[in-house]
């Protein structure tokens, strides 16, 4: 991870804001100063926020990446893997982190903290990054969707997030096949339990593979192959059926494991292809490939905080 040094001369600038990404898996923060993300990080374990004061231990690990960093930020932008309510507020449901479930998770941390402190979904600031400085640049009705230890998604419209009646594209929480499948915390049936990162871990456990490598060991193992293809099909269906519902101009994929090792982007675009409701010849599919990483967070952040 790159240290502070690079942006140490802006350190002192008014105005700097946090970004503090809560994922299933880690925690990260980062910051954003003079309208651009600092080359600064610091990644946490999401486990150092499960216990019994979520928000305290959340303001701990932002105070000390902030010492690390040299900086006393103004303002923050938290983001969080699941439903929140129309007050950007309270946390209605985070299946991954149930430990925050039903907080006032922008309110708590404001208080913790001693700035202000505003909430999003965390696939939401990724789509306005890529469309701040990445992969969607300055383009307008763009499908996102993410695939990580969860998967969610969001529209953007004409330079609006779509949010339906509240929230909208919780696409992990999709049902899928019926088959009574669960695991804990999330959807019975969900999409997340069929083809999530979460489900890659589990699949990984039975084979004695490495997760990271589970796409290059389905290569030499036959039955192996066989479950990523359907896992691979669910994340596919599931992009199309949404596609077909939204009628999005772009359709943009990230999240930690489209960026495995060996993940097979290609065949998961010519499957999405085929199940199209429209012809390619009548709508070609124009699919894009989020670039920034977790910076996206930190550009789409800047944008909300400049929007007020």
């Amino acid at each position: 991870m790159k240290t502070a040094a690079a942006a140490r001369p802006n350190a002192d600038e008014p105005g700097a804001l946090v970004v503090v990404e809560i994922g299933g898996t880690a925690v990260k923060i980062g910051y954003g100063v003079g309208g651009a993300p600092m080359e600064f990080a610091r990644t946490f374990p999401t486990s150092r926020i499960r216990c019994a004061t979520p928000v305290l231990a959340l303001a701990a690990l932002v105070r000390e990446a902030g010492a690390e960093a040299g900086l006393a930020p103004a303002h923050a932008v938290a983001t969080v893997p699941g439903f929140i309510g129309l007050d950007q507020d309270q946390v209605l449901n985070a299946a991954n982190i149930p430990e925050i479930n039903g907080l006032a998770l922008a309110s708590e941390l404001r208080q913790a903290l001693g700035i202000p402190v505003r909430l999003e979904r965390d696939v939401v600031l990724q789509l306005l990054g890529e469309h701040r400085a990445g992969a969607v640049q300055g383009e307008n009705h763009v499908l996102a969707v993410y695939i990580g230890t969860g998967i969610g998604a969001a529209y953007l419209g004409e330079g609006v997030i779509f949010r339906g009646g509240g929230w909208a594209l919780e696409i992990g929480h999709m049902p899928m096949h019926g088959l009574g499948r669960s695991l804990p915390g999330l959807t019975r049936d969900s999409l997340e339990t069929y083809a999530s990162g979460r489900t890659l871990v589990e699949l990984a456990g039975r084979h004695g593979v490495a997760v990271n490598h589970i796409f290059s060991a389905g290569r030499t193992d036959p039955a192996l192959r066989a479950a990523l293809a359907d896992i691979l099909r669910d994340q596919a269906f599931a992009i199309a059926s949404a596609i077909a519902l939204l009628s999005p101009r772009i359709v943009l994929l990230g999240g930690g494991v489209v960026e495995m090792i060996d993940y097979p982007r290609a065949e998961l675009a010519a499957i999405i292809a085929e199940h199209l409701p429209l012809p390619s010849s009548i709508r070609p599919l124009d699919l894009r490939w989020a670039r920034l990483g977790w910076q996206a967070a930190i550009w789409g952040a800047i944008g909300l905080a400049r929007k007020g």
